[in-house]
């Protein structure tokens, strides 16, 4: 693979079979970034072998770990003991993420109260992912993910997304954006042409700015555009096409942003990511 080609590409590797498991796909298609779940089931992550793993991966080439977090939050929740919850469940995520030696954790934010308004459930939102950060055992830079958006999604919008990175990079560093090209399609940003991709690329440049930008999810859609639904499809095989992605897999101001693959497993992940990166 080229190594000198724009972003750090990789796989989001599935952990049901265990996190060696998870490693060994990233090793066989060589990636250099690779997204996995902080664990299997609750607490099963108590005996892995976490310094063995990091050991093997960085061996391995793998630049980049990034952890998903892997609950649907209620950070933002107007009931206290919902929003505890999902603190102490983040808290225990970044706690792992920490032990995993994970370059990154990407967190959605999730969905505010009805009783409450957009701008009140990303002050609780933003209240809560600090207070969680300041509970885990080690800092892990932060990624927040935008979502599809609808109904009370908070993140669909990249003035969102901005507004709640802003909100937690007042009081504590290493908070980035992780930018998902399906997420965006399906809350109305058409990235499927170069020029939609450059206007949304600008859009993001804007409000966020590139050097804030650490990871993109490289997904295919078949939902429409702005349906708000998730429906992740392997490039070629959705509605997006590859112009828009061309665009941004050549963009020099993300060459160390990780691109992670987050589609369907197919039969050759290798070949599969050495097509993204002839793309640049």
């Amino acid at each position: 693979m080229d190594h000198e080609a724009h972003l750090i590409l990789g796989l989001h590797c599935p952990v049901v079979s265990g996190f060696p498991a998870a490693l060994d796909r990233a090793l066989s298609a060589r990636c250099r970034a690779m997204q996995m779940l902080p664990y299997r089931r609750h607490g099963a992550a108590a005996a892995e072998d976490f310094e063995g793993f990091s050991r093997r991966r960085r061996r391995g080439g793998v630049k980049v770990l990034l952890i998903h977090s892997r609950f649907v939050p209620s950070l933002a929740s107007s009931d206290p003991a919902r929003r505890r919850r999902s603190i102490e469940l983040l808290a225990g995520e970044l706690t792992l993420a920490a032990r995993w030696e994970a370059e990154g954790f990407v967190l959605h934010a999730g969905a505010y109260s009805p009783q409450e308004t957009l701008d009140q459930g990303l002050r609780l939102a933003a209240d809560a992912i600090v207070e969680a950060s300041l509970m885990a055992s080690k800092p892990v830079p932060l990624l927040l993910e935008n979502v599809p958006g609808g109904g009370r999604r908070m993140g669909g919008g990249l003035e969102e997304l901005a507004a709640l990175v802003e909100a937690v990079a007042a009081r504590r560093k290493d908070v980035f954006a992780c930018l998902d090209t399906a997420h965006a399609w399906a809350a109305g940003y058409d990235v499927s042409g170069a020029e939609g991709m450059l206007r949304f690329l600008s859009r993001v440049h804007r409000l966020l700015g590139a050097q804030n930008v650490a990871a993109f999810h490289l997904n295919d859609s078949r939902a429409l555009l702005g349906s708000h639904r998730e429906d992740h499809a392997r490039w070629g095989e959705g509605r997006l096409g590859l112009e828009g992605l061309r665009v941004l897999l050549g963009r020099e101001e993300y060459a160390a942003a990780a691109g992670i693959l987050e589609t369907p497993p197919g039969p050759d992940d290798a070949a599969e990511l050495s097509r993204l990166e002839a793309l640049a």
